[in-house]
């Protein structure tokens, strides 16, 4: 579908958006200052420790992009450290010792950054683990991570690849910041704001796993003539790519390490890597749908849905209908502050997806509850998980399928095994057992109660986050899944 958007949007729609979405002069002094102050407590520190470093730089929207959005930004402050001052690194082929790695950065957080922020006014120190260690905390009301990486140069990046998982990030910050002006710089901020706006942004997104990475966004306003193309590109990236080589979609998909990727956006500075691999399914086709929403709304001259479109607004909170509440299970859990809330959010994941594969199906492959629909919500310490049933509560019995009557030998050996329960229908044998479950709520409770995860403890209380997962679940999600939401629509005409 084409995509009408202007370059500049209509004008009035393009200043009030950005009048509503970029940071005050004041909310920028803010972030430096507190860079500043969190440099100068390393750089004093580490006298006192025998760590070398290139640089210590923020990076992301808040470092030399300045893309970073009105009340929304946070600060990635990026210790760089010299390969060459860490042999221990390498084993003999040359390839990081990942154990070696997780010592260096493990060293950094409690012997330089922790020690370094102790005498600043900070809250939420917490030691958190990605990849590899670090440092988060909060300071002037703002999130910071304190991380450290390797200062390694483009070159050697390309040959060899990099050390940790952010060493990239230096790389596509300049990169970004190398080309960015005034007009690209605002374009960028609108499209961000427009998928914050879905609720499909960085990890800590509403819809899906991992949503779209503001680095990508940036990539794309960069890679394209103006907003209406990057709009257009970033609504066709699962069927045309983004790739400075010019790839088609065959042929990204005939490399080994793209075999299982459906979006690609292609690393400039790195052509052997696809940005958009990280993109949860569910949190992109979110953002198509919206496209194509804006397109509707300013075809129609819809100005106040176009602009609601961009900014950013609070989950809504509305209860579900009755018959539709009756399809529903939630349950939320409180973190104890000791564990990463990425850590926390993907263990959440895992756990919903091992409740889809045993409460969709009975163990021996007879439907149980259907086809089930999750998503993971959060704010703070406090996690949701929620979930849509296709039939909530089913029979106390089921008919278990056995073999066909005409394989004589194994319809022989079935009813020997089943006595005279058995019984025949359309040319195969069956048996009616019990259920272990006939209510997916209960079901549920039971696989949360029987999965613990560390650093969360299940809650019987309900907060708002209930309200707002069952939201997405109604507003953002079966909108996509269309045959679900008929199916269970029908259950409702039978009830």
């Amino acid at each position: 579908m084409g995509i009408c958007l202007s370059d500049l949007l209509p004008d009035s729609i393009r200043e009030e958006v950005l009048t509503r979405i970029t940071p005050s002069q004041d909310e920028i002094d803010i972030q430096k200052r507190t860079i500043n102050q969190l440099k100068k407590a390393l750089q004093e520190k580490v006298e006192s420790t025998n760590f070398q470093y290139s640089f210590i730089e923020p990076q992301g929207s808040t470092g030399k992009k300045q893309t970073q959005l009105k009340g929304a930004a946070d600060i990635d402050l990026f210790v760089a450290l010299k390969p060459e001052d860490y042999p221990e690194l390498f084993t003999e082929t040359k390839i990081p010792n990942r154990q070696a790695i997780d010592d260096i950065m493990s060293r950094l957080v409690s012997n330089w950054f922790e020690p370094a922020v102790r005498n600043l006014d900070v809250t939420d120190i917490q030691r958190a683990f990605s990849q590899h260690p670090f440092l988060s905390l909060k300071m002037e009301g703002i999130d910071i991570d304190i991380l450290g990486c390797f200062d390694i140069d483009t070159k050697t990046l390309a040959e060899n690849g990099p050390i940790t998982a952010v060493d990239r990030t230096v790389h596509h910050s300049s990169y970004v910041a190398d080309r960015m002006n005034q007009k690209k710089r605002n374009d960028a901020r609108i499209l961000k704001s427009f998928v914050r706006a879905c609720h499909a942004y960085g990890d800590t997104c509403a819809v899906g796993r991992m949503g779209l990475t503001g680095v990508t966004l940036e990539i794309l306003v960069l890679v394209t003539p103006n907003l209406k193309s990057a709009f257009s590109a970033l609504r066709k990236l699962d069927t045309v790519p983004v790739d400075p080589l010019n790839r088609n979609m065959e042929d990204l998909r005939k490399i080994p390490a793209f075999h299982d990727d459906r979006i690609f956006l292609i690393d400039p500075t790195d052509h052997s890597r696809n940005m958009a691999s990280s993109f949860s399914s569910r949190s992109y086709k979110w953002v198509q749908y919206n496209i194509d929403r804006v397109q509707e709304s300013l075809q129609a001259g819809d100005t106040s849905n176009t602009l609601e479109s961009f900014i950013e607004s609070p989950i809504p909170t509305n209860k579900l209908p009755d018959w539709l509440e009756s399809h529903s299970c939630v349950r939320e859990l409180q973190s104890n502050g000791e564990v990463h809330y990425t850590i926390l959010r993907d263990k959440l994941h895992r756990l919903a997806r091992k409740a889809v594969s045993e409460m969709s199906v009975e163990r021996t492959g007879e439907t149980r509850f259907g086809e089930i629909l999750t998503e993971v919500h959060f704010d703070d310490r406090r996690y949701v998980l929620g979930m849509f049933v296709e039939f909530p509560k089913v029979s106390k019995t089921f008919d278990r399928k056995g073999p066909p009557i005409r394989l004589e030998e194994a319809a022989e050996k079935f009813r020997e095994a089943h006595s005279d329960a058995i019984f025949e229908e359309d040319g195969f044998l069956y048996i009616r057992e019990d259920r272990e479950w006939t209510s997916c709520s209960k079901m549920f409770n039971s696989i949360l109660e029987n999965n613990p995860i560390d650093g969360l403890e299940i809650r019987n209380d309900e907060t708002i986050l209930s309200d707002q997962v069952l939201s997405v679940l109604q507003n953002y999600v079966l909108p996509l899944e269309p045959e679900f939401k008929e199916r269970i629509t029908r259950v409702k005409e039978k009830e």
